[in-house]
């Protein structure tokens, strides 16, 4: 292959010296900024054969680039100390070019030409990493041959840019889809994240077989790092496969090896309406979760998978004895980055309600969602509110009314709060209850003679609540 290129290196040196010195004297002469970007599309420094030559071009491209005048005392000051006078006036008395690009392109030319025979020496002595450096040199050496003008090149590099560039027209098409109205994007990669023990493996089952059945996915791809084969049984989500078939396939126990089988084939298909989920995604690193490193790795491949279509949501733990979730996110802050919807997932266990809270919401596309889990692995969408209250909280409440009811007057804020911690609840809570009460059990009232707040009970909930409080409050 070596012996078969065809150098043209039969040139006379002084001819080069003086398309160097006829190019250089064209930039030159009268501030030719047209000329300069037509030089910066094809030639560096470092193609000019003579290196004083190359010293002069980058000085004229120094002055260019700094929007200063391109003229013969100016680019002599610039780099007065590395330019040689005798070379530079011997550049100026030449006569400038009408036209300069056959000249660049010869320039160009003899250069390529002569990087190719120090590789192609190079192979010869047996270092073959060097077979790349002569195919793209090779390449860059055809297409230079083939440029009949300058626009030429303007023209491959608008077609190569528009390659890239945002489809306007599909972005203007692209909508928003729901696997689950404001909860669950379409196309996206969704992280939940909760303490252990909270139920994220049951609450990702039942998220699974409540699409499946709505019809919402075609398949759901779970990919189990945590459960064991007898924790599987106790969910019985054996009854859960049996129910849909290969539109749920349940992997666990996998190795490396099995992992990255999987995900290369499902990166090789269709993944439209498909549901991925990785439970959790500890599991799934090849390293270390804290490496920013190792972490990005993981991630492309979610990212890869949501390229070709899917829906991909993972599982992740937050540290145990910290409360702020920026603090006790689990490892590298990668997992976050790369995902546009998070949520958090606290349960209720005195009503036995999941709710889930954004963490992150790029878009601001989503909202706060609770559900009641059923033994059958199935949800129930409850009120976000209720769902939050514990029995504490509907004991404060219960008090709150009864207070209202039977205050002789209409109360005041400070008077419920004191009532409140009398019976020994924390301000705190009996703040947030008041709050989450207004215009829901009670309303509040701004009196205009002495700018008092007054709170009265809502009369919906007045005979409602009347029997429940009489039997709890003495």
């Amino acid at each position: 292959m070596i012996n078969n290129i065809n150098y043209n290196l039969k040139y006379s040196v002084e001819c080069l010296l003086g398309i160097e010195r006829a190019i250089l004297s064209s930039l030159i002469t009268n501030n030719n900024t047209d000329k300069i970007e037509d030089c910066l599309k094809i030639i560096e420094s470092k193609d000019f054969y003579y290196e004083q030559h190359g010293i002069i071009y980058d000085s004229i491209i120094l002055l260019y680039k700094n929007d200063k005048r391109v003229d013969e005392n100016n680019v002599f000051l610039t780099n007065q100390t590395n330019i040689n006078e005798q070379y530079y006036i011997d550049v100026i008395a030449t006569t400038p070019l009408d036209s300069i690009l056959d000249s660049i392109k010869k320039i160009k030319q003899y250069s390529l030409e002569r990087q190719l025979i120090t590789v192609a020496a190079k192979i010869k002595e047996g270092d073959f990493s060097q077979i790349i450096n002569l195919n793209n040199l090779q390449e860059k050496l055809d297409n230079i041959i083939k440029i009949k003008d300058l626009k030429q090149i303007d023209d491959k590099f608008e077609k190569f840019i528009n390659n890239y560039d945002l489809d306007v027209e599909k972005i203007k098409s692209k909508k928003i889809e729901y696997l689950f109205d404001k909860f669950i994007i379409k196309n996206d990669i969704i992280m939940f994240v909760a303490r252990p023990g909270v139920g994220k493996s049951l609450m990702a089952l039942a998220l699974c077989n409540m699409l499946l059945d709505a019809k919402k996915v075609k398949r759901v791809f779970y990919l189990d790092g945590d459960n064991s084969h007898i924790t599987i049984k106790s969910r019985n989500i054996d009854l859960v496969k049996d129910k849909f078939g290969n539109r749920l396939n349940y992997f666990i126990e996998l190795s490396d090896l099995d992992l990255y089988r999987i995900i290369t084939e499902l990166k090789n298909k269709d993944l439209s309406d498909i549901l991925i989920v990785f439970d959790s995604i500890k599991n799934f690193i090849n390293g270390d979760r804290n490496s920013h490193k190792d972490v990005n790795d993981l991630m492309k491949k979610l990212k890869e998978l949501r390229n070709n279509s899917a829906t991909v949501i993972f599982l992740h733990h937050q540290n145990k004895l910290k409360k702020d979730f920026n603090s006790a996110f689990a490892g590298s802050s990668a997992f976050m980055e790369d995902i546009s919807l998070a949520y958090e997932l606290k349960r209720n266990a005195d009503k036995q309600t999941y709710i889930f809270t954004p963490l992150k919401d790029r878009n601001n596309i989503a909202s706060r969602i609770a559900f009641q889990y059923n033994n059958d692995n199935t949800l129930t969408e409850v009120d976000y509110i209720d769902a939050l209250e514990t029995k504490e909280d509907i004991e404060i409440k219960e008090i709150i009314i009864a207070y209202i009811k039977k205050h002789k007057d209409k109360p005041i804020y400070s008077e419920i709060l004191k009532h409140l911690v009398d019976y020994g609840y924390s301000k705190d809570r009996v703040n947030k209850i008041i709050q989450n009460g207004k215009n829901v059990c009670w309303k509040v009232t701004q009196l205009t003679q002495n700018n008092k707040t007054i709170y009265s009970l809502i009369v919906d909930n007045e005979d409602n609540q009347d029997k429940s409080i009489q039997g709890s409050i003495k």
